[in-house]
């Protein structure tokens, strides 16, 4: 079963911001991407399990013959505006209190679930998904935060090639969002440099916990190694003071590289507060789609 992710009094504030991605949804901006899109034909795009109350006329039934499910084919037009919310599911993520991993899938769904406004669709996936999930912009709000909130923690692994293949089309209409705590920058940096090599923009949203950048640490701790015995370690003022040293260094480096490959870059703390990331990413500009 799906955790939950958010309060009904973080739902209520999360709605208001979505009404708010509406008005701008019907404003001028979104009649200039309908006239891109005036005379295109459309295109195959994804798949997504049926839910009740789906049109069945859009049911792929050789697909239904295969694996005895129900999926509905999407379909896009030039120039619809695609978000990609992409997590890294590294065991790394399963740390820190609050949980780095449950605070970004909370991150990822409430911009999703503000940019179903916004976007003509929402794409899901963690990086080792060989599946994209898919959902239009009339999707179920309960049902979208129930897929992100059934997400759990995978393997330490570079981006699938289905998550790097939604850039291969449209990658001038597309938004990547991605969420990791970049203890693996490769992964990382390979879907950035991919963003930029098809036209998409995308930005970096860092996670990581209170105790991973302030540690109290002191005294002795005990550690077990994968190999041996228990061993003793003691922490002092100055081992603290060498990890931080290193921590900040890691950090500028990553985001320097973030950067240099075209993506921008967001640190945030597990405890974090939602709606001010929503909003610091709605301000910039970047989840209104592709700027010509």
């Amino acid at each position: 079963m799906a955790e939950s992710l958010f309060t009904e009094q973080e739902l209520a504030r999360l709605r208001r911001l979505r009404l708010a991605g509406e008005r701008v949804r019907s404003s001028t901006l979104r009649g200039e991407r309908r006239s891109r899109q005036m005379g295109s034909g459309l295109e195959f795009g994804a798949y997504r399990p049926y839910s009740h109350g789906d049109d069945l006329r859009r049911v792929d039934w050789n697909v239904y013959g295969r694996l005895d499910q129900l999926f509905l084919k999407l379909f896009e037009a030039p120039g619809q505006m695609r978000l990609v919310l992409a997590l890294d599911s590294s065991p790394t993520m399963e740390f820190g209190e609050p949980n780095k991993w449950r605070a970004s899938k909370r991150v990822m769904a409430a911009l999703g679930l503000v940019a179903l406004a916004t976007a003509d669709r929402v794409l899901l996936s963690r990086f080792e998904d060989e599946r994209v999930q898919s959902f239009e912009a009339s999707a179920n709000e309960q049902g979208f935060i129930d897929a992100v909130g059934a997400l759990s923690i995978g393997h330490a692994v570079p981006p699938s090639a289905a998550v790097r293949s939604t850039l291969a089309t449209r990658g001038r209409d597309t938004v990547v969002l991605i969420a990791t705590d970049m203890q693996s920058r490769e992964g990382v940096l390979t879907l950035v440099n991919e963003c930029r090599k098809h036209g998409a923009r995308s930005a970096v949203i860092s996670m990581f916990a209170k105790e991973e950048h302030e540690p109290t640490l002191d005294g002795l701790t005990r550690l077990q190694p994968v190999l041996g015995n228990q061993q003793k370690l003691r922490v002092d003022a100055g081992v603290l003071a060498a990890y931080k040293q290193e921590l900040e260094d890691y950090r500028r480096a990553a985001q320097s590289a973030v950067r240099s490959a075209g993506a921008a870059y967001l640190e945030v703390r597990s405890d974090v507060q939602i709606e001010p990331v929503v909003m610091e990413l709605l301000k910039s500009g970047l989840l209104e789609g592709h700027h010509a």
